[in-house]
């Protein structure tokens, strides 16, 4: 019992050796949690090539943020292309969208931008596009190229292309050389013979298109060769590289405005587009003389001071070889682009004083400096005007009368100056100025010769004249000696008044009298 007493308990601790195993069986765990419940979705991409990408490394990013990585990289099973499989994180599933794209990005060098730069050290990586679907997928296809207009807000249209040539993705599509959508990608309709083209529409702009707007390919330089002279014009250098759509639109009419996936045409050019875009509105053939090269593509046609239209085709012929007759005149085609109201109610005035030959049009000038570049439209019931087509290719001709002013007398004048012989009218005049310089001379000769002798023929009768024998010498002579005579007879008087000044007033006969004293 003592010994029971005396006895001491023991605590017993818990080794240290136990937290080994503890701590790698939590470890399990969190493994096991994060590799089995807390990872995010395998996702398959299959592209045609695996080039750049590397199972462990290659990272899947969103907005710059890493949200996955390729686990591995496989063959398909027919051999025609690459499937990466991709673990994306956790939390990452509402980015897997059924209409989500993805794409490699890598240094690329485009004609519209320079892209993936930062790759070059960094390696290639997979970029996401979170889609707007309301359905998930984990089954994708890799994009060839980068998507564009992505993140614009805009209205998406297609373009069907009526060119020569492919437009690239990325072209920009201009409004008066303002940006204000792109073409993102293009496809080819077999059933319509045409290439489509989806573009992007910004919302800001897209007010500035509507159903009325007409597209055509800005290929960046314009030149053209018309009867006024060569029009060249460059646009900026970014268009001179790779081009540009341009989208404008010619009629006077206000269009709907556009709606989501609406379609229009593009055409190769400008006058191209402006004719399409008007060929539904009326339209008047005018034949210009051949001496008349100030009317061009986009002259205005003016009736009573208002634009009411405009040259869409110069010349218009009904076959090229009219162009080489120099004898026929060059059709001018115009068309009325005011409102459709105003454009039908033009139509029929102008029908109806065609048939009264009482429409006309003249070559009007716009200004002092580009004149004759104006079609101007008169209505005078007391003028007839005639034509000797009054139909050509269907469509009705507006007579052509010439205005006389003082700028068309001024070319005419400069025309008949041109056609003279300048030399032959030089020589002729060398000619005549030789001739006229010889008769001069003579004529001075004959008159010298005349003036010597009538000056001394004057100077020897004035010479006569004072001869002894002449009546006025003897006149003289007899006037001399009358004033010797009376210059004679004044010399008494003269002493005298020296003498005695009060005599020519007082007698000298008479004495003063002199006062006496009287005696007593």
């Amino acid at each position: 019992m003592d010994e029971i007493k005396n006895a001491k308990l023991r605590k017993h601790k818990i080794s240290l050796y136990w937290l080994v195993p503890i701590v790698a069986l939590i470890t399990t765990v969190l493994l096991i949690w994060e590799n089995s419940f807390n990872k995010g979705p395998l996702v398959s991409l299959h592209m045609e090539d695996a080039s750049g990408i590397e199972a462990g490394k290659t990272v899947v990013k969103f907005r710059s943020v890493d949200v996955g990585v390729v686990e591995s990289v496989s063959l398909s099973k027919d051999f025609s292309g690459a499937v990466a499989k991709i673990r994306m994180y956790s939390d990452t599933d509402e980015l897997l969208n059924e209409d989500s794209l993805f794409w490699i990005v890598k240094p690329r060098i485009q004609s519209h931008s320079i892209t993936g730069l930062e790759t070059i050290l960094s390696g290639s990586y997979i970029q996401i596009y979170k889609g707007k679907s309301d359905k998930n997928s984990t089954e994708f296809v890799c994009l060839k190229d980068i998507p564009l207009g992505l993140d614009e807000h805009g209205i998406p249209i297609k373009l069907f292309g009526h060119t020569t040539g492919v437009i690239p993705n990325g072209t920009q599509i201009n409004y008066k050389g303002f940006n204000i959508g792109i073409v993102v990608s293009s496809t080819y309709d077999i059933s319509k013979d045409d290439v489509v083209y989806n573009a992007l529409i910004k919302k800001s702009y897209s007010q500035l298109v509507n159903s009325n707007s007409v597209f055509w390919v800005d290929s960046g330089v314009d030149f053209s060769l018309t009867p006024s002279g060569v029009n060249f014009s460059i646009p900026n250098l970014e268009n001179i590289i790779s081009g540009s759509i341009n989208v404008n639109q010619f009629t006077s009419e206000k269009g709907e405005p556009i709606k989501p996936n609406e379609s229009f045409d593009v055409y190769k050019d400008k006058v191209t587009a402006k004719y399409e875009n008007l060929k539904d509105n009326p339209k008047f053939v005018i034949l210009i003389d051949n001496d008349i090269k100030n009317i061009k593509v986009g002259s205005k046609v003016n009736f009573r001071g208002l634009d009411i239209g405009q040259v869409i085709k110069m010349p218009w012929y009904e076959n090229d070889s009219e162009v080489f007759d120099y004898k026929n005149k060059i059709p001018a085609l115009i068309v009325l682009d005011t409102d459709k109201e105003s454009s039908l109610k033009a139509k029929r005035v102008f029908s109806k004083n065609l048939e009264n030959k009482t429409l006309c049009a003249q070559i009007d000038n716009a200004s002092l400096i580009a004149p004759g570049n104006v079609i101007k439209l008169t209505i005078d019931p007391h003028n007839k005007c005639r034509s000797k087509k009054i139909v050509y290719r269907d469509i009705a001709v507006i007579p052509l009368v010439k205005k006389t002013d003082m700028v068309n007398e001024l070319q005419l004048f400069a025309k008949k100056l041109n056609s003279l012989d300048l030399n032959a009218v030089i020589n002729n005049l060398n000619s005549s100025l030789v001739s006229l310089n010889s008769t001069l001379m003579s004529v001075k000769v004959v008159t010298d010769s005349v003036n010597k002798n009538h000056t001394l023929e004057n100077l020897n009768k004035i010479l006569n004249s004072y001869n002894q024998n002449s009546e006025l010498y003897k006149s003289l002579l007899e006037i001399s000696n009358k004033l010797n005579q009376s210059l004679n007879e004044l010399n008494p008087t003269i002493k005298k008044v020296g003498q005695k000044s009060n005599s020519l007033v007082f007698s000298s006969e008479n004495k003063d009298i002199e006062p006496k004293v009287s005696k007593r």
